[in-house]
């Protein structure tokens, strides 16, 4: 027996992880442009479109302290295909809600989904 997975058997495992994607995602990646003035603006540019994902809370209803100020602490899971190109510093919309991600779960070559643990981004 074998311990290693052949390329076939890991597509077709990660192809059964992507048919439990029930919504969709678009993820934003920042940018820094000119203000006119001499100084900068952050933008958002789409960076990608439409990607299957799954998303789940997995924190709620926790309060933070900011100065005088309480805050919900929730946070959320979003799930993607191994390969989706997303970064720390990008943020994802999901049905109308924007996620800033705090973190992207990398793992190794036989992942099968990417991870990201986002935080629900004040409007």
């Amino acid at each position: 027996m074998s311990l290693l997975l052949s390329t076939t058997q890991l597509d077709r495992m990660r192809a059964t992880a992507e048919r439990a994607f029930p919504d969709v995602c678009d993820i934003e990646r920042r940018q820094e442009v000119s203000d006119g003035g001499g100084g900068t603006t952050t933008v958002w540019n789409e960076h990608l479109a439409n990607v299957p994902c799954r998303l789940s809370p997995v924190g709620g209803g926790e309060i933070g302290l900011t100065g005088a100020r309480i805050e919900d602490e929730a946070t959320s899971l979003i799930t993607v295909a191994h390969d989706v190109d997303v970064l720390e510093s990008d943020r994802i919309l999901i049905n109308g809600f924007v996620y800033d991600v705090q973190l992207v779960r990398r793992r190794g070559e036989w992942a099968l989904t990417t991870r990201i643990e986002c935080k629900e981004a004040d409007q």
